[in-house]
């Protein structure tokens, strides 16, 4: 039996800090050398380019894999379909038509990252506001209580939305600053959650060490490589996607350098404040696994969504 599953059905099931539970036993997983990646592709079609990501975490019987469009633009605006099977017996649990699972496990990623580093962070910038950054608020805001949020993107109209909207969908209250250095200024932890082809923060702004989380820094270079370069760790979601062709980390001294986020957290190193802090969330596919698995979940428990049944001699069939 598979569940066909809709966003439209998934958003009444959405439980936030039990997403962002379940992708803080993925990062545990990912440390332990559970999680197996498979191979991130792009194919361009004259125009339209079909991205491929998936992951398996053997031990938690889980494999799924995200396809989706994107235009030449590098506007993502083709329908995405997410597979979930069970491992072992190969059996395909769940299809789930649409943008949430990625961009939820996205949002949560972030949360659960700031919260294993500190679970009493008290204050946060956003350097960025657009639906990322939304989807990363919403996140935070369901699981720390009353942190203080400054947020800054390039366009006054944009940031007024997003505080707009924070106030209304999520009764939080957001200060914006003039510049991204003004972010940097009134936070301890930023995350960088933009769609910048340049750094928006250089080393000259690093006045004091501070916490930078972006979500991009492994193919756009929102962090300056300077700080890349002089950091004496980056800790990322998955190393094997951060250390991928292509990468910001893909010379052997940067490579280095990288260390499972949970790692960090578990030697302490990760809340060692004398230096600058990076964590690189990449994307990791296993984090679509795990939240996934948890919508499923959900889903089955409530009776939500459409059921298809799968004869049992269906892998056995034949055309003649």
């Amino acid at each position: 039996m598979v569940r066909i599953l809709l966003d439209r059905e998934l958003r009444d099931l959405l439980d936030l800090p039990k997403v962002v539970a379940r992708i803080e036993e993925g990062y545990q997983a990912d440390s332990e050398g559970k999680v197996v990646p498979l191979p991130r592709t792009r194919t361009e079609t004259r125009g339209t380019t079909l991205a491929w990501m998936g992951a398996a975490i053997p031990s938690a019987d889980l494999l799924v894999f995200r396809s989706y469009l994107y235009d030449s633009d590098g506007q993502d605006r083709g329908h995405q379909v997410v597979a979930l099977y069970g491992h072992k017996e190969m059996e395909l649990r769940a299809l789930f038509l649409g943008r949430l699972v990625g961009n939820l496990r996205t949002g949560a990623a972030v949360t659960a990252a700031l919260h294993l580093i500190d679970p009493s962070l008290g204050d946060v910038g956003f350097i960025g506001t657009g639906y990322q950054a939304r989807n990363a608020l919403a996140c935070l805001v369901a699981v720390f209580r009353n942190p203080r949020v400054v947020a800054w993107s390039p366009n006054p109209e944009h940031r007024k939305e997003f505080a707009d909207w924070a106030r209304s969908a999520l009764g939080t209250e957001i200060a914006l600053a003039s510049d991204a250095e003004g972010v940097l200024a009134e936070t301890s932890a930023i995350v960088l959650v933009t769609t910048s082809e340049s750094p928006v923060v250089t080393q000259p702004m690093l006045r004091e060490p501070k916490l930078l989380l972006s979500i991009n820094s492994y193919r756009r270079p929102e962090i300056d490589t300077l700080i890349l370069d002089a950091a004496r760790v980056v800790w990322t979601d998955s190393v094997a996607q951060a250390s991928g062709p292509g990468t910001l980390f893909s010379d052997e001294e940067r490579r280095s350098k990288l260390r499972p986020l949970m790692q960090g957290v578990q030697d302490g190193s990760l809340r060692e404040r004398s230096s600058t802090r990076i964590v690189v969330n990449t994307g990791a596919a296993w984090e679509e696994a795990v939240t996934a698995q948890l919508l499923f979940e959900m889903a089955v428990e409530r009776g939500v969504g459409a059921e298809m049944p799968i004869p049992p001699d269906a892998t056995q069939s034949r055309i003649f």
